[in-house]
């Protein structure tokens, strides 16, 4: 019965919208709320949703009347016109967000209090992360063309009000009670910057999935409580020192994160990594999702980075372990061929094997812990894996820059002949 009624109501504000000027160029668009309103009446309770479906349903009907300007950015306020100054304004930047966006403002709406600022940032989507979003009591910004994360944080940050920033991405769900926690963690005058981690319980279920979101968790877990860099995902910063640092850098779409927390520590900015602040990653995740982000989109960037004179952390998947780690995972890919025409050469790789697994046995043990014996394996392996792309990585990246410099340098040269 809820549902032909939402399908009733859908149809007759789609046909006056339809009658409106330009309402066939909008029609399609906004034909995707009565599908997240449908999605809406199916979702667990385990979910929390701060709002009831009829809630909801009058929200996603006001969000079918919003104008769509394309200058800029579009602003849509369904907060509370408070004189209150907001103590905490919670920045989710989304792109094609559609699929995770819900679960993301379920658990930060459900645990906003009245001074706390929500303000989500789509960067110019072309699924209806926009409408989703429109449903829920937040500030909305809709910017004109898509710019990525960093353009999109930065708007957000410019529109905050409140003297903390907490950025979260929108595929993650704070854990219960994260919001009181990242408000503790701030209180610390001597901390300028906060970061969390994810949970031991992703969500999707696959094994690449499981063994990228539990080895990140891992390694934030052991990490010493101080930070070099930021994390996007779910990180706290005073919005002065933001705006000092000059925000993050809009010319990069990979490691913006990181690339701000170097100019931070450099400005002697304190960053604390608080194992206890979690949120749940939404990302399913691929074999070749894997490579292609942790090569292209940070390793490489990340060895660019250090050329350029940032020096590399030695904490988090950089410490000096992980480092003997990687070069014994090369020394396993070398070895192995060997035992084929040596048969005594196996004792040496099972050494190799045995101080691999020795390095990061936690890992392993988590692993264990959360899959069985077939995770823990696969993950071995992955692990393995990643050392090797992370090591072709840096070469690549170290190439990279001296190509880069060589380039330079032909440019500077040939311009001065023609001076």
């Amino acid at each position: 019965m809820r549902e032909m009624f939402i399908l009733t109501a859908h149809l007759l504000v789609t046909l006056a919208k339809l009658a409106r000027p330009g309402g066939l160029r909008v029609g399609a668009a906004e034909s995707l709320a009565v599908k997240h309103q449908l999605l809406i009446m199916k979702r667990s309770r385990q979910r929390a949703p701060n709002l009831t479906s009829w809630d909801r349903l009058a929200l996603g009907f006001c969000a079918l009347f919003v104008s769509r300007e394309r200058s800029g950015y579009v602003s849509t306020d369904n907060m509370n016109n408070s004189s209150q100054v907001p103590t905490l304004t919670a920045i989710v930047p989304a792109r094609n967000a559609a699929a995770t966006i819900a679960q993301c403002l379920d658990a930060l709406t459900a645990q906003a209090s009245e001074d706390t600022e929500v303000i989500v940032v789509d960067d110019c989507s072309t699924d209806n992360t926009y409408e989703i979003a429109a449903c829920y009591h937040v500030r909305l910004v809709r910017l004109s063309r898509h710019l990525g994360a960093s353009a999109a944080r930065n708007r957000g940050a410019e529109l905050a009000r409140a003297p903390v920033l907490f950025f979260v991405d929108a595929d993650v769900v704070l854990a219960e009670g994260a919001l009181d926690r990242a408000r503790t963690a701030m209180l610390r005058r001597d901390v300028g910057a906060v970061i969390g981690s994810y949970d031991d319980d992703p969500e999707a279920t696959s094994t690449v999935s499981r063994f990228k979101n539990l080895a990140h968790h891992y390694f934030h877990q052991r990490s010493r409580g101080e930070a070099t860099t930021f994390w996007g995902a779910c990180g706290l910063i005073r919005r002065d020192l933001l705006v000092a640092s000059g925000g993050f850098d809009e010319d990069r779409f990979s490691i913006e994160d990181v690339e701000l927390g170097y100019r931070l520590v450099a400005r002697g900015v304190r960053i604390a990594l608080d194992p206890e602040l979690q949120v749940k990653h939404l990302k399913k995740w691929t074999l070749r999702s894997l490579i292609v982000t942790d090569v292209f989109y940070r390793a490489i960037p990340w060895t660019l980075l250090w050329l350029e004179g940032r020096a590399l952390p030695n904490d988090l998947n950089f410490a000096a372990d992980q480092r003997v780690a990687a070069l014994v995972a090369l020394a396993m890919v070398i070895a192995t061929p060997v035992t084929i025409f040596r048969v005594g050469a196996w004792r040496f790789v099972a050494a190799l094997v045995t101080v691999a697994f020795w390095i990061n046995r936690d890992l392993f043990r988590l692993l264990f812990r959360r899959g069985g014996l077939w995770l823990a394996l696969n993950g071995f392996l992955l692990q393995q894996l990643y050392y090797l792309y992370s090591l072709f990585s840096l070469a690549a990246g170290i190439a990279i820059y001296f190509a880069r410099s060589f380039t330079r340098r032909v440019e500077t040269a040939v311009k001065h002949v023609y001076k």
